[in-house]
């Protein structure tokens, strides 16, 4: 062919893809956006917000001006919404921001109403409060919530009960690893400015002030969540009762911890977190019984709108589910999705498409920006996206094929059987990267344990628990929760088998953020587009997995308050140094290293009364709690940790982590290197923010 004709086919192919793939480019508004978003949580301090602005205005008049129907359009169209995630992410920083706590050292008094309380298996409480006094402190000085353990035995107040309280007060806790979870951030996010236990007992005292209606309104709804818990718990006592209680009102607090590990080993942990799942379980059922109710009467069916009416009842449902769950942000989520394709069931339009995932995952990031970074948003929208997508596909296949001369029966159960496979396959691989990165872990027969339990909790399980809820107010809640809790004790025989198998659980070390930012690239290029052009997703995807395989754990660990550190031998096992501490900081380190946490034996180095030493051939590491060892163990070591204050002299012979060091940097990791060792700190990782240590 000429070279004019040729670069004219060329031309004709590519218009042809931009015509055929022009009505997708409102699915990636949500992805604009949330890159703007994922921009500001990665920026290492501040950005200004009036610089912002600016940037939103050149790129949106520029958009303007190139036209929507250019490529250059386009493009500027994106850097608009993303400059507008940034904006929209630092307002709600500014919006939510509130004193946080300092670490005091000893308890002090707090005076606060309590918001909400959770009931933990071995019988502690975690209250939330919202104080009123610390200390000496006014109201206008103390944090919006406080997060703390009431682990005596004492009477555990009701919410909306004003108490005081004696209570060692920290601020919230940076990441336990560098680039790992930082739960600072969440509860800055959250309202929560301070951590703690209490050291006395709450005693009720009368309010400073008369509460207002949205506190009133949130006690009386705190308090139905607690009712509604008991009464489960009286006709479901032990695990299944606490995993009712769970699937309810989401509090998973008192769901034995062998039951959970064994959900988690299996897959099937992500039925514990209300979500999309629950709540389309629940709209889905309501919308069918309110339909089929609807149906009975010839005359209602045939003359009135009866889909609209039960997709009204089921979208009452679903805001009732929402508010007795907790609202939490994945529960939000799920509303707003449900809410949205019940809206387009009223509009007549289409309820399951991508379109309304898009704006379903726009709404979620204008109103809390900081959902983009936990995992339950990833997760959820990477399964839902995956699943439309597929199906859409499937679809496409289907009717390109023709039907089968197999009878409708037959069919059906075929159907069936390779959906539900279908369906686990697609989830569990489009979850699986988030899973491998927040959680270390990749559950090897997940697709076996959701197929075989799954049924349960969509057909038995999640509708017993709906008709419950309709026939507390009689107290007749027993009929519906004696098959739920048959249904919850399948599942967990379903866990309990698959987590026994061996190899159930294959752990992963610490992922870079750059292999998941590269899966997430080439999963959204992958799904979002119709045509070929999709399969261009696939070698970023290659190359977000083969970076995960190459990279490894860290050699050193420290702690952020220096109490402990571990030193990853030559077998992969961590030897602390001067002994395992904080169950938290070892469960987060040992998940970090790829090794299991329930089970993995506890090493110690070898240690005397003066200091701990370890070596793993490529790490002399030595922990030095009594001065008089500096002069030995300097020589000897290439890393000193130790919670005293070192000598000056020794820094010249080794790299030494003090009090310091660890005060400005929190968590600590380092890495032998064909360069040298490498070092990387949590402060590094997460900046100077509002949230960080380097802020307070």
């Amino acid at each position: 062919m000429p070279a004019p004709l040729d670069r004219l086919s060329s031309r004709l192919s590519l218009r042809s893809i931009a015509d055929s793939e022009r009505e997708r480019l409102f699915l990636w508004v949500p992805v604009a956006f949330g890159a703007g978003i994922a921009a500001y949580f990665a920026l290492p301090r501040e950005p200004v917000l009036a610089a912002v602005l600016v940037l939103c205005v050149v790129t949106g008049t520029v958009a303007v001006r190139c036209g929507p129907g250019r490529l250059s359009g386009t493009v500027f169209i994106g850097l608009f919404l993303a400059s507008l995630g940034m904006l929209d992410a630092g307002l709600r920083s500014r919006w939510v921001a509130a004193p946080v706590v300092f670490e005091a050292g000893y308890p002090v008094p707090v005076t606060g109403r309590v918001i909400g309380v959770e009931l933990r298996e071995d019988g502690a409480a975690r209250l939330t409060v919202a104080p009123e006094r610390i200390g000496r402190d006014a109201a206008a000085d103390v944090p919006t919530l406080l997060s703390l353990w009431m682990r005596g035995k004492w009477s555990v107040p009701v919410p909306g009960q004003t108490v005081r309280f004696n209570a060692m007060l920290l601020p919230p806790p940076d990441a336990a690893v560098p680039g790992g979870f930082d739960y600072a951030r969440r509860a800055w996010f959250s309202g929560i400015g301070g951590v703690g236990f209490l050291t006395s007992a709450p005693k009720s005292v009368l309010p400073a002030r008369q509460a207002g209606l949205s506190a009133r309104l949130e006690t009386a709804i705190e308090r139905t969540r607690l009712y509604v818990a008991g009464r489960i718990q009286r006709s479901l006592p032990g695990s299944v009762g606490a995993i009712a209680t769970a699937l309810v009102t989401g509090e998973r607090g008192a769901i034995p911890e062998a039951d959970e590990d064994a959900l988690r080993a299996s897959g099937l942990a992500h039925i514990l977190a209300i979500s999309g799942l629950h709540m389309m379980l629940v709209v889905g059922t309501l919308f069918w019984f309110a339909r089929a109710c609807f149906a009975l009467s010839p005359d209602l069916a045939l003359t009135r709108p009866i889909k609209k009416w039960a997709a009204s009842i089921a979208l009452i449902g679903g805001l009732g589910y929402l508010v007795l769950s907790g609202a939490s942000i994945a529960t939000q989520r799920a509303f707003i999705m449900a809410a949205i394709m019940l809206v387009a069931v009223l509009l007549d339009r289409p309820a399951i498409t991508l379109r309304n995932v898009a704006i379903a995952a726009s709404i979620v990031l204008v109103l809390t920006p900081e959902a983009l970074v936990t995992a339950s948003f990833q997760m959820s929208f990477a399964a839902t996206v995956a699943l439309i997508s597929a199906y859409e596909a499937l679809r496409s296949w289907s009717l390109a094929r023709g039907e089968s001369a197999v009878s409708p029966q037959i069919r059906f159960l075929v159907r069936a059987v390779l959906g539900l496979m279908f369906t686990a396959l697609i989830a569990g691989l489009a979850t699986g990267p988030f899973a491998a990165y927040h959680f270390n872990r990749v559950a090897i027969y997940g697709l076996i344990a959701n197929v075989a339990a799954m049924p349960l909790v969509s057909v038995l399980v999640m509708p017993s628990a709906l008709f419950a809820m309709l026939l507390m107010p009689f107290g007749l809640e027993g009929l519906a929760l004696a098959p739920m809790g048959q249904g919850i004790e399948g599942v967990l025989a379903v866990a309990r088998t698959v987590a026994g198998w061996d190899g159930a659980v294959r752990m992963v070390p610490q992922v870079p953020a750059v292999a998941l930012l590269l899966t997430i690239a080439g999963g959204l290029w992958l799904l979002l587009w119709r045509t070929g052009v999709r399969l261009l997703g696939l070698p970023f995807i290659a190359a977000g997995v083969g970076l995960t395989v190459l990279s490894g754990p860290p050699d050193l660990f420290v702690a952020r308050d220096l109490r402990m550190a571990a030193l990853r031998m030559q077998d992969g096992e961590l030897a602390f140094l001067p002994k395992a501490g904080s169950d938290y900081e070892v469960e987060v380190w040992l998940r970090s290293a790829g090794l299991v946490p329930e089970g993995t034996p506890r090493r110690r180095a070898d240690c005397d009364e003066w200091a701990c030493v370890a070596d793993n051939g490529r790490l002399r590491v030595s922990y030095v709690s009594d001065p008089v060892a500096f002069a030995e163990d300097c020589a000897w070591a290439d890393v000193v940790v130790t919670p005293i204050s070192p000598p000056q002299w020794c820094r010249d012979d080794a790299i030494v982590i003090g009090p310091q060091d660890a005060a400005r940097s929190g968590a600590i990791t380092l890495t032998k290197t064909a360069n040298g060792i490498a070092i990387e700190t949590a402060a590094d990782r997460s900046g100077d923010r509002p949230w960080t240590r380097r802020a307070r």
